[in-house]
């Protein structure tokens, strides 16, 4: 298939094919590459070579005087070349050839044919017979080993489909080619989102199921002519090549959409369901890059944009992020952490009833060495896919549970939010040390809100669960995050053992001009009321909104239109003027 796909496309002259894909047959291909192993012209001259062979074996075999040499061994060789050169039939006709010439060749044969009895001639044609079919089973091994290992090179084995080698290999071909037509060359990095939670919380081997059938569906999206590949990981890739100009864009974009339309299905994965999402960036030739190599790097950058953005997918343009700024971020991030770099905000959750605060949460901001604040949405997916997410976590606990110990000796005992990584829940006896950390500061666990998002409670819930409850059981309370924004299942609100339910924002963004955004709000907030759980309203940014939630009956919200995030100074300052009066010195309410 990928050699079909190779043939096919408009961007690799027949040139170019030749140099990426050797000509041969590959078992179990749809339509192997016919292309025959010499071309006409070889195999005219193969055929004079086998005979000047049979000539050139022959003649020294007479001058030597023949007996010396019974049967001629020499004779051998052309039948071997043939069965190399030229296939089985001219290999079985060489050694005919070979077997007549090595009958008269003592110095008693030179005279009639006659002379030389049918048995030896039968006998010496059988033995040039069998070196030259032994002979022709060698080549055929040697070449399907060849093909084999041609082919797995250039293969991913776990999906099948190309590998970063084949697509470095037809990005240069397709460079090259745009350059000379005058044509574009499109290229499309996709990162799945989450992915190493799946690893983290399925296994590796459900991992590889899954990049197996997303590699799949990737596939029928692709057309005939583009070549998709694997980068390595979660990462793919999309070469589109022989593009007109100035219509890349569309040709992308109508790709992403059939590549969302194919991803939105849920796979079904170690027993369980799984929805994946993904980001694209895109980078085109020779809009955005001049070479192949910039052509890649550009694809990555845009990518890397596009999920920091949350945008899904992102065209590269001169202000789009180096591709190796993710590697530098990733390294400094490391050294912030014990450097000191890293600083709480906390931005205050209210009782929408009497606007007064009842809690905080926390949330991690970075102020790097030149004074530079980097917010979390460009430092927090580098994280998690290096894994320094922990070391991130473990930081914002401590700092919290400081910063709450300082509070608490003040007379304020407000509410913690503190976020915790699906990752996090990975590490063994997370929910042990999570509540040992508190209980070391003399702190109240029923002050504290874990806070996870969707993906944490629904991916493998045999080992999420047991966690979730030791948590619970340890006096701390847990929060569904950002409700509303994925594949929320409202079943599942009876089987979790959550006590918030935190509505995303999305879903306050036509309240209060869209009766139908009221209704779903209040849908959601009578349902989680009914579970038992509290709801708070994430993102209010106006006045009418706040006004409507709390005529609804919504308890706690929180979002610009009341409190932006604000350091530990001004937000004591914000608590001694607004915690709710419960919430101050010797009050033990939840």
């Amino acid at each position: 298939e990928l050699l079909e796909n190779a043939e096919a496309s408009p961007f690799v002259p027949r040139e170019g094919l030749a140099a990426a894909f050797r000509p041969r047959r590959l078992k179990g291909s749809r339509r192997a590459v016919d292309s025959p192993s010499v071309t006409p012209p070889s195999r005219a001259r193969c055929a004079l070579t086998v005979l000047a062979l049979l000539v050139a074996c022959w003649l020294p075999s007479i001058l030597a005087g023949g007996e010396i040499f019974l049967p001629p061994l020499a004779l051998a060789l052309p039948g071997i070349y043939a069965a190399y050169r030229l296939g089985a039939a001219a290999a079985l006709m060489a050694a005919l050839a070979a077997g007549v010439l090595a009958g008269p060749l003592t110095p008693a044969s030179l005279g009639p044919w006659t002379d030389q009895p049918p048995l030896t001639w039968s006998f010496r044609a059988g033995f040039f017979i069998v070196l030259a079919l032994s002979a022709y089973r060698i080549a055929q091994r040697l070449k399907s080993e060849s093909d084999r290992n041609y082919t797995l090179a250039r293969v991913d084995p776990l999906t099948g489909i190309a590998n970063r080698t084949m697509l470095e290999e037809q990005l240069e071909v397709a460079v090259g080619s745009a350059t000379a037509s005058g044509t574009a060359v499109a290229l499309a990095y996709l990162d799945l989102d989450d992915f190493k939670v799946v690893n983290d919380s399925l296994g590796h081997a459900a991992g590889d199921e899954l990049l197996a059938g997303v590699a799949e569906r990737l596939r029928t999206c692709a057309r005939a002519t583009d070549l998709v590949a694997r980068q390595g990981g979660d990462e793919f890739l999309f070469l589109l090549g022989g593009v007109p100009p100035g219509e890349a864009v569309r040709i992308v974009q109508a790709l992403f959409d059939r590549v969302q339309a194919a991803l939105r299905e849920p796979f079904a994965v170690a027993g369980a369901e799984l929805m994946v999402g993904a980001s694209m960036g895109v980078s085109v030739f020779p809009d955005d890059a001049g070479s192949a190599a910039a052509l890649r790097q550009h694809a990555d950058a845009a990518m890397y944009c596009a999920k920091r953005s949350g945008s899904s997918w992102a065209i590269y343009d001169a202000t789009t992020v180096a591709p190796t700024a993710r590697l530098t971020l990733a390294a400094r991030l490391r050294r912030a952490v014990t450097a000191g770099e890293l600083e709480l905000h906390y931005q205050p959750v209210f009782r929408l009833s009497d606007q007064c605060i009842v809690g905080v949460e926390a949330l991690v901001r970075w102020r790097a060495a030149d004074g530079t604040l980097i917010a979390p949405a460009d430092f927090i997916p580098v994280a998690e896919q290096t894994g320094d997410i922990e070391a991130v976590g473990e930081w914002v606990l401590e700092e919290l549970c400081g910063q709450a110990r300082r509070w608490s000796d003040a007379g304020l005992h407000p509410n913690f939010g503190i976020n915790v990584s699906p990752r996090e829940l990975r590490r063994a006896a997370f929910a042990e040390s999570f509540a040992g950390r508190i209980a070391d500061h003399g702190l109240d666990p029923r002050r504290f809100v874990v806070e996870l998002t969707e993906t944490a409670w629904t991916l493998e819930t045999a080992h999420t669960l047991p966690v979730l409850e030791a948590l619970r059981a340890s006096g701390l309370l847990l929060a569904l995050d950002d409700f509303g924004a994925g594949y929320s299942s409202l079943a599942r609100l009876l089987e979790l053992p959550v006590d918030v339910i935190k509505v995303d924002r999305s879903l306050l963004a036509g309240v209060p001009e869209r009766a139908a955004a009221v209704a779903v709000f209040e849908a959601i907030r009578n349902l989680a009321e009914a579970c038992g759980c509290d709801v708070v309203a994430e993102g209010i940014e106006t006045a009418a909104q706040r006004d409507l939630l709390a005529q609804l009956g919504c308890q706690l919200g929180q979002g610009f239109g009341l409190a932006r995030p604000a350091d530990a100074a001004t937000t004591t300052e914000r608590l001694h003027l607004g915690l709710a009066a419960d919430r101050r010195e010797h009050t033990a309410a939840a």
